[in-house]
């Protein structure tokens, strides 16, 4: 027999991985802004923490990315699983910096740690109700 029930289950979430695109070329983010590659960015960061991984130490950054529902954000717990994820879909602002939706925000420290990023992050975004 085969069925599908709900489980609730706890999760250690420990980084997003975020893909934007750059949509306005240099005069939203400069060509070579850390882990910009061609029209994309791309970063690993850790929730709770708000550090970005592989950022240049040494090197500050401010963003102001409109990637409106261009987006893949991906979620991975304490054992480098996917466990869950949002793609072609507006930002989740409640974890990632940003307003509307529309816009990832960032200003990075020289440590590489975000300094905007949420005293308490949420995932909730990730995992809509079927309410």
């Amino acid at each position: 027999m085969k069925a599908i029930v709900k489980i609730e289950k706890e999760i250690d979430f420990r980084t997003v991985h975020i893909k934007v695109p750059v949509r306005y070329e240099e005069e939203q983010v400069p060509n070579d802004f850390p882990l910009r590659v061609g029209d994309v960015w791309e970063a690993t960061i850790d929730i709770d923490s708000g550090q970005i991984s592989g950022w240049p130490k040494g090197e500050e950054g401010s963003m102001h990315l409109k990637v409106c529902d261009e987006g893949i954000y991906t979620l991975y717990d304490e054992h480098g699983s996917q466990v869950g994820s949002i793609e072609q879909n507006y930002a989740p602002n409640s974890l990632i910096p940003g307003e509307y939706g529309d816009y990832v925000i960032m200003d990075i420290g020289q440590d590489g740690v975000v300094k905007n990023w949420p005293t308490h992050p949420c995932v909730e975004e990730f995992f809509p109700s079927e309410d």
